[in-house]
């Protein structure tokens, strides 16, 4: 057999294994991107959450929820994510499915109490803000952002409460959660306008 020949064989097995390597490296590089779990991802994604990257925080449990949609946690996560981009519909009906899996919790009914006050949706702020408020009256948002606690709950509360022309209730809120000393009186024209303002003040302040 010729020299060259036996080169060119050796060239071309030298080839072949070098391609037959970079097959298996690059088929493992997929076989583990494609390895990562609901639980990988909802924990990422509440990482990302902490970090104030909410977008990237809704991929992650948006990617989880496509893997396994029994991924309970997902929803929650999501919810909040959606929530914190002003996304308040989204947000909703994240947390909406997450409570129909896991109804006592107070994290999602205080997300969700928070998404139909971006909506308007009064009447359903007071039953969702009140019944966390009955069951733990100094909740906080403890395991993700100690930030969102009772104080928002309360100021959606007694903004819907005016909202839906309950002024002795919404004032009794302000009082007891914000300003003990504010007085006025919310049967007279002048009274609901303070109290108003008050409102305005709290959420700008």
């Amino acid at each position: 057999m010729k020299k060259g020949v036996v080169m060119k064989k050796r060239c071309f097995l030298l080839i072949a294994v070098l391609l037959s390597s970079l097959l298996l490296v690059y088929g493992c590089g997929k076989d583990e991107e494609k390895q990562i779990t609901a639980e990988e991802l909802i924990k990422q994604g509440w990482a990302k959450l902490e970090a104030g990257n909410d977008a990237g925080a809704s991929a992650d449990f948006n990617a989880a929820i496509g893997l396994d949609t029994s991924a309970h946690d997902a929803y929650l996560g999501l919810g909040w994510a959606e929530l914190r981009q002003n996304h308040a519909g989204l947000a909703e009906n994240a947390f909406v499915t997450y409570l129909a899996k896991v109804s006592d919790s107070n994290d999602a009914k205080a997300g969700l109490a928070l998404a139909y006050h971006a909506q308007d949706k009064f009447k359903d702020v007071i039953d969702m803000a009140e019944e966390v408020l009955s069951s733990n009256p100094s909740w906080s948002f403890s395991s993700h952002d100690v930030s969102i606690n009772h104080l928002d709950l309360a100021l959606v509360l007694a903004d819907s409460y005016y909202e839906t022309a309950k002024f002795s209730q919404s004032l009794t809120m302000v009082q007891q959660y914000f300003d003990s000393g504010f007085v006025v009186d919310p049967n007279t024209p002048e009274g609901r306008k303070q109290l108003a303002d008050k409102l305005e003040s709290l959420f700008t302040g």
